[in-house]
């Protein structure tokens, strides 16, 4: 180990040139802060990057090609296709729309409603009837209660509603003459029941219109639906109803032929249709199938030849040309164009949405979906990137399997997006990007099913976030480890394809794609160890990969410290311990615990001597200064320090480790001396001004940290550090915090501080043990225990 440095030395600041620091400069500028607060930038980030990524011929220039081709023109050169295309066939897609419509039965609804509705109608009727007959016993008084029953008064009738019974004078005369029998309605109610489950429709022919295919009939009763081909059996209306019921009714016996009729004209007013054509339900089932049924492509074999030297080129084969070259009308490509924005609009409502309630450290919502945007961006353009190398690669080469350009599309880094950002947003932002990037994935695919891509897409993310979960990734030479996961997935992805693949490649061509599916694992990995680091600076976010570096107690900043205040290093490795444990107990941060105590009194390499944990014996300078002074230098500290994180550019997390770490605590010791030594005319002694200055602690990190910063200080003091004197001790630091509301805004509950407690006394007892004394010596002969000063030093 080299020399300490003297003390009198400067500050050894970072050179210019080290990566990372004009990221961090950058970061820091108001600029940039105020523009990733900004959501609607990003948004239309967002929509220009990604639809420059998903519209073809946007992202490059397109090679000069020669004049346009016309139908009817005559081919100057031959037209051989240079590599494999999947061309769009705009008139098989709408042949395939069309089977796909025309394969849908159309709908009818049958209303059970109907008969229940008729037949409680009759029953009253019947009732009413019976009720009343025996006070009519002439003739004129059942003219009259006909006429009464069928709502034909001397008064003008009443307004009737549409599904009311109508009945006329002459149709309930003839109930009346029959007494309204339980016979009678029997037959009435019956016969009206039977037709009703027969189905009346109002259009027969219409509905015979389908008597080749059938229809599906939908019960609007229990929502059942059922095929039926036979559909002569139902009754059109009112001609097919009639006689349907003339014939039923001419069997009853006890009828004249005028009964007869006007029971047919009772039941035939009183028969509504109950089987309904449902136009609307239809045409939705129609164009779901027809959205359903996807589009058809035309492959073109790299060498095949589309038109030859002097041949005429009609209107297909010009086409067809013109989308090789990537020609097409601005106009023609405006549905694409309107069609790819509404999708990455669709996309930023989704991420905005989806990042509702998250939060990354000290990042508002507005921040992380900024950086979202801004991660999804770049995946999108460097997916297409990655297809046109593909494309390429597959043109290059005329052996099979190198020449298919499927094989090079799975050697695609899709995971490194969920793996940069479970790295950098957490696992939920990271699972809400696998999802829209899958999907708009898809879009960019040009050869097989985009479907099968996106899954392909989606599993790979999803092995990301799992590796991201599993291991721990407190190294860089973690990520080759989720490389390998992610790249067993995507064998695994395409096998599966390989499977269901129509028709089944040859088995060289499946080695050729498993080798890729595998290196796009590999390459996953690749791209985001060279993201993450890129991005940590950008983003202000540090990950626990870069906690773990600045934890390295070999790094200029924490050898300053071990080398010009080796007590304050000494006590940082000591609350970095329980900081680590308190958290673990919890389940917060513990590796943000440890790396901001680490750095939490960086500060004192300025004046190391005024800090009692460096001082020797009887040497303390707070004797000959005045108590406003000591706590002058006390708080300095905590500025010096954070200014120092930011000359040596460390991170936000850290800068807030040594901000919060005392609060704004009360710094009793001197309190108490400036209480002591006040003068009566110099008036009263402000606590105020012997606080720390703040920020209290924002989260349970930091909340911890101060807690193991005071009882680490603390313990120092005990003489004899039994367990039940360090649980005292720990419970009534603790309750001095609470009670100066110092752990307020750190959300710890009292069981969190319960297992803090406890892990802390765990640690405590192993590291302050006590030796039985060596026999023949007397190491403490002469020496007078003497308490440390540590008010001076570390509680308020």
């Amino acid at each position: 180990m080299p020399p300490p440095k003297p003390r009198t030395a400067s500050l050894r600041l970072l050179p210019a040139s080290r990566p990372g620091g004009w990221l961090a400069r950058l970061r820091r500028r108001g600029p940039w802060r105020r523009l990733l607060e900004i959501p609607w930038v990003w948004v239309a980030l967002l929509v220009v990057g990604g639809g420059a990524a998903l519209t073809p011929g946007a992202f490059l220039l397109a090679p000069l090609q020669p004049a346009a081709i016309a139908a009817g023109s005559v081919a100057g050169r031959d037209y051989v296709a240079s590599r494999d295309l999947m061309l769009f066939d705009d008139a098989a897609t709408r042949a395939k729309q069309q089977q796909a419509r025309a394969r849908v039965l159309p709908v009818y609804d049958f209303d059970p409603g109907v008969l229940a509705l008729r037949d409680q109608q009759l029953a009253q009727l019947f009732a009413a009837g019976r009720q009343r007959l025996p006070a009519a016993r002439d003739e004129a008084a059942r003219g009259a209660l006909a006429r009464d029953l069928a709502g034909q008064t001397s008064a003008a009738p009443p307004a009737r509603s549409p599904d009311a019974l109508r009945v006329e004078p002459d149709q309930v005369a003839v109930l009346v003459r029959k007494g309204f029998s339980a016979e009678l309605e029997d037959r009435v109610r019956g016969l009206l029941a039977g037709t009703l489950r027969r189905g009346v429709v109002e259009n027969k022919a219409l509905l015979l219109d389908n008597r080749m295919t059938g229809i599906v009939l939908r019960n609007l009763g229990d929502g059942s639906e059922q095929v039926q081909v036979n559909l002569f059996d139902h009754l059109g209306y009112p001609d097919e109803t009639r006689d349907f019921l003339e014939s039923e009714v001419r069997s009853w016996s006890g009828l004249t032929a005028t009964e007869r009729r006007r029971l047919v004209a009772f039941l035939v007013d009183n028969l509504a249709p109950n089987l309904h054509s449902n136009r609307s339900e239809t045409l939705a089932r129609r164009d779901l199938a027809e959205a359903g049924a996807g589009q058809a492509y035309t492959q073109i074999r790299r060498g095949q030849v589309i038109a030859r030297k002097g041949d005429v080129i009609d209107a297909a084969k010009a086409r067809l040309i013109g989308q090789m070259l990537g020609r097409g009308s601005p106009r023609s490509r405006l549905p694409a164009l309107a069609g790819t924005l509404l999708l990455l609009g669709l996309a930023a409502a989704a991420l905005w949405l989806g990042l509702a309630g998250e939060r990354v450290a000290d990042h508002s919502r507005r921040r992380l979906f900024a950086e979202s945007a801004l991660l999804l961006t770049a995946a999108l353009l460097g997916t297409r990137l990655c297809f046109l190398v593909a494309g390429a690669l597959s043109a290059a080469f005329q052996v099979p399997p190198f020449d298919a350009w499927r094989g090079y599309a799975l050697a695609v880094p899709f995971a490194a997006l969920p793996l940069s950002a479970a790295l950098l947003l957490r696992r939920h932002a990271s699972l809400v990007l696998a999802i829209l990037a899958s999907l708009l994935v898809g879009r960019l695919a040009i050869e097989g099913d985009a479907l099968w891509m996106a899954l392909y897409a989606f599993a790979g993310s999803l092995a990301a976030i799992f590796a991201v979960d599993r291991l721990q990734f407190r190294q860089r030479l973690v990520m080759p480890r989720a490389g390998l996961v992610v790249g067993g997935v995507n064998v695994l992805m395409a096998l599966v394809l390989s499977a269901l693949a129509a028709p089944t490649p040859e088995p060289l061509t499946v080695a050729f794609e498993l080798v890729c599916a595998f290196a796009g694992g590999l390459l996953a990995a690749a791209v985001a160890s060279f993201a993450v680091p890129v991005l940590e600076p950008l983003l202000g976010i540090t990950t626990d990969i870069k906690l773990v570096e600045l934890s390295n107690t070999n790094l200029p900043l924490l050898r300053r410290l071990a080398f010009e205040a080796p007590g304050t290093f000494q006590h940082s490795l000591m609350v970095a311990n329980l900081a680590k444990e308190g958290c673990e107990a919890i389940g917060a941060d513990a590796v943000l615990a440890y790396a901001g105590s680490l750095y939490h009194d960086i500060g004192k390499v300025f004046r190391p001597e005024y800090f009692i944990e460096n001082q020797r014996p009887g040497q303390n300078r707070h004797d000959r200064l005045v108590p406003s002074m000591s706590v002058l230098i006390l708080v300095n500290h905590v500025k010096e320090g954070a200014e120092l994180a930011r000359e040596h550019h460390l991170p936000q997390v850290l800068l807030d480790a040594i901000e919060q770490h005392h609060g704004t605590r009360l710094i009793r010791y001197f309190y108490n001396r400036a209480l002591e030594q006040r003068d009566r005319d110099a008036g009263e002694v402000r606590e105020a001004e012997y606080r720390y200055p703040g920020p209290r602690p924002r989260n349970k990190v930091m909340g911890v940290l101060m807690l193991a910063d005071g009882v680490e200080a603390a313990s120092r003091t005990l003489l004899d550090p039994t367990p039940a004197k360090l649980r005292g001790l720990i419970q009534t630091l603790f309750a001095d915090c609470l009670q100066d509301g110092q752990l307020d805004r750190t959300d710890l509950t009292l069981s969190d501080l319960n297992a803090v407690s406890e892990a802390f006394l765990r640690v405590l007892s192993t590291i302050l043990y006590q030796r039985v004394d060596y026999p023949g010596f007397d190491f403490n002969a002469g020496v007078r225990p003497k308490r440390h000063l540590t008010g001076a030093v570390k509680v308020s």
